[in-house]
C-alpha cells in the first residue's frame, strides 16, 4: 500500500514539473527575448532549477534541467548547443548544495547559490559568443552591453521565478500533508 502511494507521488512530480519545464521554456523563448535589457534576455528556468534542486533534490533538478533545457532548444530557432547539459550539471549541483544545506537554511542556500549559477550562466554565455563571433567581438562591449546586464537581469528575474515554482507545488504538498500520497 505504501509503495503504491509513493509510485503515485513520483508521478504528480512528473507531471508536475513536465508542465512547468514546458511552461518555463514557452516564455524563456517567446516573452523573455521581448523584455529585454540593454539586449540582454533574462534565464528564467536557472531559477527554478535551482529552486527545485534545492529543495527536491540533484535527481529531480537534473531531470528537469535536462527537460526544460531540451523544451528551449526544441522552441528556441537556435544551432544545437550545450545548453541542456548545462542545466543538468546546474541541477545536480543544486541538489547536492540543498542536500547539505539543513532544511531551514535552504532559502539562504538559494540566495547564495543564485549569484554563482547566473554568474556561470554568463560565463556559458560568453563562450558561446567567443565560439560564435570568433575574431569579431568587441569584448569591453560584449562586457558592459549584454553579459553584464544578463547577469543582473537574471539575478532580478529569478525571485519571482522561485515564488512560481513553490506556488505551483503547495498544491502536491498539501495533499502529500494530509498522508493523501504517502
Amino acid at each position: 500500500m505504501n509503495n503504491k502511494f509513493s509510485y503515485l507521488s513520483i508521478i504528480l512530480d512528473i507531471i508536475l514539473y513536465g508542465i512547468l519545464g514546458a511552461l518555463l521554456a514557452v516564455l524563456q523563448t517567446t516573452l523573455m527575448p521581448r523584455l529585454t535589457v540593454f539586449y540582454a534576455v533574462a534565464d528564467i528556468i536557472i531559477g527554478a532549477i535551482c529552486c527545485i534542486g534545492i529543495y527536491k533534490g540533484e535527481n529531480t533538478a537534473a531531470l528537469f534541467g535536462l527537460w526544460a533545457g531540451l523544451c528551449v532548444e526544441a522552441l528556441g530557432s537556435t544551432d544545437i548547443s550545450l545548453l541542456p547539459l548545462f542545466y543538468t550539471l546546474v541541477g545536480y549541483v543544486c541538489g547536492r548544495i540543498g542536500f547539505n544545506a539543513r532544511n531551514n537554511a535552504r532559502f539562504a542556500a538559494y540566495l547564495v547559490s543564485l549569484p554563482l549559477l547566473c554568474l556561470s550562466r554568463t560565463a556559458f554565455s560568453f563562450v558561446f559568443h567567443l565560439l560564435r563571433y570568433f575574431g569579431s567581438i568587441d569584448f569591453k562591449m560584449l562586457f558592459v552591453y549584454t553579459l553584464l546586464p544578463e547577469f543582473l537581469y537574471t539575478l532580478v528575474i529569478c525571485i519571482p521565478v522561485f515564488i512560481l515554482v513553490k506556488a505551483l507545488e503547495l498544491p502536491i504538498y498539501a495533499i502529500r500533508k494530509r498522508g493523501g500520497l504517502y
